[in-house]
């Protein structure tokens, strides 16, 4: 895995939200376009939580803006195009 600094991520997510609401899955992509990740990186499981590793980086970073107060999440959660329920993400006023 080429990345596993949270701290990296967290300005491009800045920056996606800049215009507006996203949901995780759109950021993970760009993030991955703009990080140079493959869908051989991306396929990686972390062993313990049965997790794509790049998903939880993604999501450590989002949950680190969340806790900065940088970012804020809808109430409701969207249906993912792979299945389950994830977060949309927005800049607050």
């Amino acid at each position: 895995m080429p990345l596993r600094d949270h701290a990296l991520l967290c300005p491009p997510i800045l920056e996606l939200l800049r215009v507006g609401k996203r949901p995780s899955w759109e950021i993970e992509d760009e993030l991955a376009r703009q990080f140079n990740v493959t869908d051989a990186d991306r396929a990686q499981i972390h062993a313990k939580t049965g997790m794509s590793v790049w998903t939880n980086d993604v999501a450590f970073a989002l949950k680190r803006l969340r806790e900065a107060r940088k970012i804020d999440r809808e109430t409701r959660k969207r249906r993912a195009p792979n299945g389950g329920y994830r977060g949309v993400y927005f800049r607050p006023p």
